[in-house]
């Protein structure tokens, strides 16, 4: 063998193996396009399933779900679960919410009075234990 064919060899071969470089990539990036594809079909799968569930389960299934979502996207996961379980509640449920929460506002100041009256009197009865002694 001479040195000529031995050189024309590696011509043929670097030609082929340059032709098979770039359809080996492009069957690379096909391939995981298609997979990407695949993946995101399920993960849109996987996420309906999960508002279907959350849906059923009422306010704590979805106060769960809106909380896990809202930490996943770096927001306020606490804040997202009160308002998912607002949302879930039934109506009678968020009555009910109203209702009490309108009471403790309207009670609040009589409260706020009975415990400053009571301060007062044993202010009071500190002092006449004070000055019996």
């Amino acid at each position: 063998m001479t040195s000529s064919e031995f050189a024309g060899d590696k011509v043929q071969r670097a030609s082929v193996s340059s032709d098979v470089v770039p359809a080996l990539r492009r069957l690379a990036e096909a391939a995981l396009q298609a997979a990407a594809a695949k993946l995101s079909r399920k993960v849109d799968e996987w996420i309906r399933k999960v508002d279907e569930y959350a849906a059923s389960e009422g306010a704590t299934g979805r106060a769960a779900l809106e909380g896990l979502k809202a930490h996943l996207l770096g927001k306020n996961p606490v804040w997202a679960a009160m308002k998912g379980a607002w949302w879930g509640a039934s109506v009678p449920l968020r009555l009910v919410a109203v209702l009490v929460l309108l009471l403790v506002l309207v009670l609040a100041p009589v409260v706020l009075l009975l415990l400053l009256l009571g301060l007062l009197v044993a202010a009071i009865v500190a002092g006449i234990r004070a000055a019996t002694r």
